[in-house]
């Protein structure tokens, strides 16, 4: 992958050509409205308001028991999820991975009338912006397992007073961020189009260090940057776009596309980006708490690209699937996912993405329940890394999920 970043390409980005060309985008584009992420987890396939169970997973090369107990509850805007977990290895060879824990607050949260927000536990599909710096960022990616830990977890907040949002985001792995977002007044409109401008910051304070799936990941610390506007044609249907991000001591790119969602149900995105030097797309994403990256994998020459996804499906839908495609002067990049609930007897979702840092290796996540309309349902747990194209790690876990309902009534759950 490094030759095909290494090719010779057009002038840098800081030619009097591209600032013409970001001044006429600044003119013509952006906005922000509500795009479905292309990553999914079973928790938004299949809600339990008191699971348990027992089964098998491995961990560092090793294979525990585990039996666990995981209450939910909810009054008025707030919501508390705990899990209880034992553990007992297999081996008594004295490993015992940190991240396995006894009892763990999974998630908290309060909202209050869309004006305040808080949650705490594994976040998923972080976007500031329109991507180019903050794109799908999971703070619980990494890990020798799949097992929810502190270090895992997050806090993200948000209060919105019109025309004024802003967002927050603390993590157990050293990673903030913050966005603040602003429409302008009504006479600062374009033809009667609002115009909508907004300013990102990410920082790792202490890089990443752990190990993911029996190998070490690691990352230096990094803070990044980014502005963007906007300009919302027709609402959620169509909106137009361009975003400048920076990695601090690295590289910029822009971005200018369109973007739409459709009742819900379907949802769509269309960008032409330039990265320039020492630049990478999407730095803060979905994988980057479980992949390696030093930036001497970043190109060092100027790429030019486009990107384009659709997603179909909304939330509560028996099945949603997306999909997104990259490509940077030859370079291809996917990230595919599909989730369904109670089809057949199962509920699952399988997540594949091949990252721009990562020298186009793949990263396969899967979770599939198979209910039996009994006592007793089923889990497995597929999880794989790529190094090279032909070799990898993974970590697996197979599971038999407990319904205590079902011994209490007759009636169906």
């Amino acid at each position: 992958m490094n030759d095909t970043l290494n090719k010779k390409l057009k002038p840098g980005l800081n030619s009097s050509g591209t600032y013409i060309g970001l001044a006429m985008a600044i003119m013509f584009t952006l906005g922000h409205v509500l795009y479905a992420s292309v990553q999914y987890s079973l928790d938004e396939f299949e809600k339990s308001s008191l699971s348990s169970g027992v089964g098998f997973f491995q961990a560092g090369g090793e294979t525990f028991l585990k039996s666990t107990i995981s209450p939910d509850w909810k009054v008025g805007a707030l919501e508390v999820g705990l899990d209880v977990n034992i553990y007992a290895p297999l081996k008594q060879n004295g490993y015992y991975p940190s991240e396995l824990q006894t009892v763990v607050v999974r998630s908290a949260g309060y909202t209050h009338n869309d004006t305040f927000g808080i949650k705490y536990g594994r976040l998923r599909q972080i976007t500031y912006g329109y991507g180019m710096l903050v794109d799908d960022y999971d703070t619980g990616s990494g890990g020798e397992s799949n097992e929810f830990t502190s270090r895992k977890a997050g806090v993200k907040t948000f209060v919105a007073i019109d025309p004024i949002r802003i967002d927050g985001l603390a993590t157990g792995g050293g990673v903030y961020g913050g966005r603040v977002s602003y429409e302008l007044p009504a006479g600062l409109d374009l033809a009667g189009i609002p115009i909508r401008v907004g300013a990102t910051y990410m920082t790792d304070s202490d890089g990443v260090n752990d190990r993911v799936l029996n190998s070490t990941v690691s990352r230096p610390q990094q803070s990044g940057y980014g502005f963007d506007v906007g300009l919302p044609f027709a609402g959620d249907f169509l909106t137009g776009y361009f975003e400048y991000a920076k990695l601090v001591d690295h590289g910029q790119g822009i971005g200018t596309g369109i973007r739409g969602n459709f009742f819900d149900k379907f949802s769509y995105k269309l960008e032409y980006r330039r990265l320039g030097i020492d630049f990478i797309p999407g730095y803060f994403n979905n994988t980057y708490e479980a992949t390696s990256f030093a930036f001497r994998q970043a190109p060092t020459n100027e790429l030019n690209g486009m990107l384009a996804a659709a997603t179909l499906g909304a939330v509560g839908d028996p099945y949603r699937a997306g999909l997104q495609y990259e490509v940077y002067d030859g370079i291809n990049l996917l990230t595919a996912a599909v989730g369904w609930s109670k089809i057949g007897n199962t509920t699952g979702v399988i997540n594949y993405t091949v990252p721009f840092q990562n020298g186009g290796n793949a990263v396969i996540d899967s979770t599939v329940l198979y209910t039996t309309g009994g006592v007793f349902d089923y889990v497995v747990n597929l999880r794989r890394t790529y190094v090279t194209s032909s070799t990898f790690t993974e970590s697996y876990a197979v599971g038999v999920r407990f319904n205590p309902f079902k011994m209490l009534t007759s009636v169906p759950f």
